[in-house]
């Protein structure tokens, strides 16, 4: 991967260094200075091309979001039916929580930031909402057999609880909350009988 780095325009090497950086330090360990010295570029060309390291951050989001949104959209668009898209969603946040924790950290750290910044913020609810959007028309939408208590709700208000069961029990596998692994990773699993 670096040396692809090395061959990116510097923009892209900047934007490739940001994400490394913050995915495995974290917004409040990372400086412009950092991300400059670790591109291998001067700081005044760091400015040049993302003049504040807000808006750098944003644009590091924005590769985040696009990452994520993808990744789930092909899942849940190969999946053939209700069940095996509810699978395919756990298989996500299970990967994300063991093969990809950086990429995890990185989005928790940024919902933190979210509620302070107000640019982070439309970025995230961005995000949610479309997470949101897709559960809601590739899940719920398709051939759900809600039970009565679900009728009083909107499918949009069930696909925010989906999706915050989801990122909150990966939240919780991270931060170690259950030294079980197995037992954390059957939360997942369970939002499975709530929805068939």
């Amino acid at each position: 991967m670096r040396r692809k780095i090395e061959k990116a325009n510097p923009s892209q090497k900047i934007l490739v260094t940001a994400f490394e950086c913050l995915s495995t330090r974290g917004y409040a360990n990372v400086s412009m200075r950092d991300i400059a010295n670790e591109a291998d570029v001067a700081l005044s060309q760091l400015t040049y091309y993302y003049n504040s390291k807000e808006k750098l951050f944003i644009e590091v989001i924005s590769v985040m979001i696009n990452q994520y949104l993808s990744e789930i959209e092909g899942r849940l668009k190969a999946a053939s039916n209700t069940r095996d898209k509810i699978a395919s969603l756990i298989k996500f946040f299970k990967e994300l929580t063991i093969d990809r924790p950086n990429l995890l950290r990185l989005f928790i750290d940024f919902t933190a930031q979210a509620l302070w910044l107000p640019s982070f913020r439309e970025q995230v609810d961005s995000l949610f909402n479309s997470i949101t959007e897709m559960i809601e028309k590739n899940i719920l939408l398709d051939n759900m057999k809600v039970d009565t208590w679900a009728h009083e709700y909107s499918s949009k208000a069930i696909a925010r609880l989906i999706l915050g069961a989801f990122y909150g029990t990966s939240i919780q596998i991270m931060l170690g909350f259950d030294d079980d692994k197995k037992s954390a990773f059957e939360s997942l699993n369970l939002m499975e009988s709530f929805i068939n």
